[in-house]
């Protein structure tokens, strides 16, 4: 597929930093939505499991490999000793924390 549109908000005026994935399009199929008021994060995680196993299964795999890989976050313990993302951008940490 090809972008047709990038937002960027580099120094986080917009977004004060802080960005969720909300969707994404894979094979010109939508999962997720942006709807106000529901639960935080991703949503589409049901329907991106359901078409693994369909016509669309390679697209999708190929694109959650893409998704864990193609990063520069490291993972670290907190004092809690719960896992803690540290990501050099925002968007970075929305990805792979979904």
């Amino acid at each position: 597929g090809q972008v047709g549109y990038i937002f960027s908000d580099k120094t986080g005026t917009l977004t004060q930093n802080d960005m969720e994935l909300k969707r994404v399009a894979i094979a010109d199929i939508k999962y997720g939505t942006f709807e106000q008021g529901g639960e935080d994060g991703f949503n589409g995680g049901h329907e991106l499991e359901a078409a693994r196993g369909g016509m669309h299964g390679p697209s999708v795999n190929a694109f959650l490999e893409v998704l864990a890989v193609a990063h520069t976050v490291m993972i670290a313990t907190g004092k809690d000793g719960r896992p803690q993302y540290e990501a050099e951008s925002p968007d970075e940490f929305a990805l792979v924390s979904s």
